[in-house]
């Protein structure tokens, strides 16, 4: 026996009404475009991105140790520290790093994440045995342009690598 067609009907539009609420959720947060939580995450990618870059090579426990650093600062599993990663490298591919990373660490990264993030880039040059010239003027640079003084980055460095690599701690 078929259940009558006002019950069928009911279902059906119950049925229709979740889907498409089920839909909306999915397709909001893209309509609405990228999280600042997402994007301060693409951030931070694309900077430990260019400091690995920065001496002509990335070596294969650079390219792990992106992941791994990204993935620690943020929680993030190691797929999606490879996710966003990759997509840090199609986004910097398209515009020039150098001018636009300054400019999106002001606007991704509060200021008080700052210092964190460049004692995180210093890791990130150590990770190989040491931080190279380029590397350094790199993140240095990086530091001047968002406020700090020579004394402040050179406090973040030692810092950051006292562990990593002892006899350039204090260079």
């Amino acid at each position: 026996m078929r259940p009558p067609l006002r019950k069928a009907t009911g279902f059906l539009n119950n049925w229709r009404m979740s889907v498409i609420s089920a839909l909306r959720n999915i397709l909001r947060p893209a309509a609405d475009g990228p999280s600042p939580q997402h994007e301060q995450h693409l951030t931070v990618a694309a900077l430990l991105i260019l400091v690995a870059h920065a001496d002509g090579r990335v070596l294969p426990v650079e390219s792990k140790g992106l992941k791994v650093l990204l993935g620690s600062r943020f929680g993030l599993s190691a797929e999606d520290a490879a996710r966003i990663l990759q997509e840090a490298v199609e986004i910097e591919a398209q515009t020039d790093p150098a001018t636009r990373l300054i400019d999106r660490i002001v606007s991704d990264v509060p200021s008080d994440d700052r210092a964190p993030l460049l004692a995180l880039a210093y890791r990130l040059a150590a990770i190989d045995g040491t931080v190279h010239e380029f590397e350094d003027d790199l993140i240095w640079r990086t530091g001047r342009y968002l406020g700090f003084s020579d004394d402040d980055l050179a406090a973040i460095k030692a810092d950051a690598i006292k562990n990593l690599v002892a006899d350039r701690a204090n260079g």
